[in-house]
């Protein structure tokens, strides 16, 4: 198939995907639909309900991304390569710490991230894209490949929508007006008018878009989303009964007659409107009864139970969204965290293939593409924070692993960063031995 037969299909399943990716993108950003909304709800009535969404979703990708750090690049297994140095200078002229990361952001908030690869003065640049904007038809076998895939995107400055689509070998640009015949702005990106931009661009190689796919393709949260609701139901109901006691009911028992000596109408409500140091002379056998307080302890209660089976359903530690839970013991606290620790290892794997694929596209793109295995590294799941690194760096030790070893897979080194440390062990040893050599001489 060619570039212009792919357009339509690939628009249209860009079109199909935005509904979903845009409530996973509510959930994830703290941004969840309202509970008890209705098409006349009163403005006053939104800005109270948007106070009782809790970021849940977000804060069960952020839990899991915080263990998910991609730190560096192994090609083959030599440190001293063309292709090696090539990788490492790759790695920092497109900062991919932060474009890997916004990637795995995607894979585990909306379910997919992608990759792009491209050149960009003669040089590889690789591109963290939105799943808003990006579609691709996967190779069967090895999903996070593409065997198309389209891009397109709106410039507001201008009035155009632009895209393009990708097979293997070849890219054609599309552009079209962001604005229907009628004056309306498009809402969509399918449609029969895009027009080709410019000749088709060839290049050497496959699609050059890379699919992060989450596992079973849904975002971390995406099917847990009825609890997250349920939660922000019980605590708007808790605010709204809490937002009650302020305004108490009373009322006055005893039969107050309504007009007085003249037959003029009494206000007794503003006479005993409440007030700080307000005294009131009841006349006798009146007496004022008040609505008891509700309790809300079970309310709070029951979101805690709530919150404790979103975290079991998800594998997250509790403290990640009830903060007192982490005033347990070393080992519950180990525990809790063994699930996420787990699923970590899993979405790494995910995130590797595709991360990887990307790598070596960008070598080929430089010529360096020799047959060597590309790895993408990332820090130990496990051993995320120092004292973490620092304790099983030390068991390391002493179960009799080399320094090398406890650098690169306790430690989460870099290549570079284990070469610049063994160069200052150096020259701390050289130091040591020229001021011992300098204290002997004088004392002698």
């Amino acid at each position: 198939m060619t570039p212009d037969e792919y357009l339509p299909l690939l628009t249209k399943r860009l079109d199909s995907a935005q509904k979903r990716i845009a409530l996973n993108r509510r959930y994830s950003t703290g941004n969840a639909p309202m509970p008890e909304m209705g098409q006349n709800t009163k403005a006053s009535w939104v800005a109270f309900q948007k106070k009782a969404r809790t970021d849940f979703g977000g804060l069960t990708c952020r839990s899991l991304a915080g263990r998910i750090i991609p730190n560096g690049v192994r090609v083959g297994e030599t440190s001293t390569g063309a292709g090696v140095l090539a990788a490492r200078k790759i790695w920092r002229d497109n900062r991919l710490g932060v474009v890997f990361a916004d990637a795995i952001w995607n894979m585990l908030s909306v379910s997919r991230g992608y990759l792009v690869t491209g050149v960009r003065d003669g040089l590889p640049i690789i591109t963290s894209e939105l799943p808003e904007q990006v579609i691709t038809i996967p190779d069967p076998v090895q999903k996070w490949r593409a065997r198309a895939a389209l891009r397109a995107w709106r410039d507001t400055e201008t009035g155009f929508d632009h895209a393009w689509v990708r097979i293997p070998g070849v890219q054609q640009n599309y552009i079209r007006k962001s604005a229907k015949a009628n004056g309306m702005t498009r809402d969509t990106v399918s449609g029969t008018d895009w027009e080709q931009y410019g000749p088709p661009q060839l290049h050497d190689g496959g699609v050059g878009v890379f699919v992060l796919d989450n596992y079973l393709d849904v975002a971390e949260f995406e099917p847990h989303i009825d609890i997250i609701d349920r939660i922000n139901m019980g605590k708007l109901n808790r605010l709204v009964i809490t937002a009650m006691q302020a305004f108490k009911q009373r009322a006055i028992k005893g039969g107050l007659q309504k007009t007085d000596e003249d037959g003029n109408d009494i206000d007794w409500a503003g006479m005993f409107e409440p007030a700080p140091g307000a005294l009131w002379d009841l006349p006798e056998g009146i007496d004022i009864w008040e609505s008891a307080p509700t309790d809300i302890r079970p309310l709070l209660e029951g979101e805690k139970e709530d919150a404790r089976d979103f975290a079991g359903t998800t594998q997250t530690p509790i403290d990640v969204f009830i903060p007192d839970g982490q005033n347990q013991s070393a080992t519950g606290a180990a525990n809790s965290q063994k699930g996420e620790i787990s699923k970590a290892k899993d979405r790494i794997e995910r995130a590797a293939a595709g991360m990887s694929a990307a790598m070596l596209d960008a070598l080929r793109i430089m010529g360096l593409d020799d047959g060597s295995t590309v790895d993408v590294l990332f820090e130990a799941p496990a051993h995320v924070s120092l004292n973490e690194k620092m304790l099983a760096a030390t068991q390391a030790k002493a179960a009799g692993m080399s320094d090398r070893w406890i650098a690169r897979n306790i430690m989460n080194m870099t290549p570079d960063e284990i070469a610049e440390n063994e160069a200052d062990l150096a020259d701390q040893g050289l130091s040591a031995l020229l001021a011992g050599v300098s204290s002997g001489a004088t004392i002698g």
